[in-house]
């Protein structure tokens, strides 16, 4: 088991990469040796670390279920989402930083099936999930966050419910739940961003009702087209969730992203034959250009600020820009 749900139908050990890319991750992977030494690791870092060296070396240099139940284990034995150490990074986190928020239990399945795919979901995973499915249900660790549905990142509760929902299938439980989830998933009101209609497509496929996905996926696609290729989401018709003006957002600047991509391709695989078209041209656009700028992935910026949001380039934009440029997308859109 080699894929994940970030990274749609891509096999991490048959992804070829060109010189730039292996540089590029064979660096980051060196950086980051001493932290994962010292304990100084959160979970989402930890899953990258197992995604570059499945690409890398086809095989896991670390033993990952170790650093996992030394550092991202509490007494409990819940994953966490942040070690003890990293905690002192994040500002005014106190003790915060014992959380365990559906990503992180997530992770522990997925590397957990990546060192041995014949290892059953552990009962304990199950259990959490299945206890974090909230009245409405939606999935996830209200004791991590109390913030209301209506001011939730809705990429982050689509995720944490696709993720929510792979661990029940690959245990055997999910069909008891089916109509429910189906019922909460087809009833949410279209969004603006890919990442977020991609959750949902993904939690709709596992429960067997992929025709359910929004009508708009088309109209979707084409706002989210930025630069070469795709971004997440329109800036144009951003706003802010919370203030609920696009006062705060006015400023923000679209940027193509190789993983919005990924995502865009997978959404026109439920659109007609034009926009499949369309979006097959345009990531092949995008892939001429990171054949000849293979690291031209900016990273978003907010209004006017000269620092990055979050880290300058993810490993996971670096694998979803191999992917697109070794053309592994080609022959899925008609």
């Amino acid at each position: 088991m080699t894929e994940h749900v970030f990274l749609p139908d891509l096999d991490l050990c048959t992804i070829e990469l060109c010189q730039a890319h292996r540089e590029w991750l064979e660096h980051w992977l060196k950086e980051i040796e001493r932290d994962i030494e010292d304990g100084d690791v959160a979970s989402s870092l930890c899953l990258q670390s197992v995604m570059v060296e499945m690409i890398l070396y086809n095989e896991l240099r670390y033993d990952w279920r170790a650093i996992f139940e030394h550092y991202l284990t509490d007494e409990a034995g819940n994953p966490l989402a942040y070690s003890e150490r990293y905690s002192k990074r994040l500002y005014e986190f106190d003790n915060q930083w014992r959380q365990t928020p559906v990503h992180a239990v997530h992770t522990r399945f997925w590397v957990d099936r990546v060192c041995n795919s014949s290892t059953p979901v552990k009962s304990h995973y199950v259990q959490l999930i299945e206890g974090w499915i909230q009245p409405n249900g939606w999935i996830y660790n209200h004791d991590v966050s109390c913030t209301r549905l209506r001011s939730r990142m809705k990429s982050e509760y689509l995720m944490s419910f696709a993720m929510g929902l792979e661990i029940m299938a690959a245990a055997n439980t999910l069909a008891l739940r089916e109509q429910r989830f189906t019922a909460t998933a087809s009833s949410e009101r279209p969004t603006p961003y890919l990442s977020a209609e991609y959750f949902r497509l993904r939690a709709l496929e596992l429960l067997r009702k992929p025709h359910l996905a929004p009508k708009a996926l088309k109209a979707i696609i084409k706002t989210c087209e930025a630069g070469e290729g795709y971004c997440d989401f329109a800036v144009s018709s951003k706003v802010d969730d919370y203030m609920g003006s696009a006062k705060r957002t006015e400023r923000d600047k679209a940027v193509h992203s190789p993983l919005a991509a990924l995502h865009a391709g997978y959404l026109a695989r439920h659109c007609n034959a034009a926009t499949q078209q369309a979006v097959r041209e345009r990531i092949a656009r995008l892939r001429q250009h990171l054949l000849e700028e293979p690291l031209d992935i900016p990273a978003f910026r907010i209004r006017d600020i000269v620092f990055p949001f979050g880290t300058d380039v993810s490993p996971l934009e670096v694998i979803a820009a191999a992917a697109i440029t070794q053309g592994l997308l080609e022959g899925k859109l008609q």
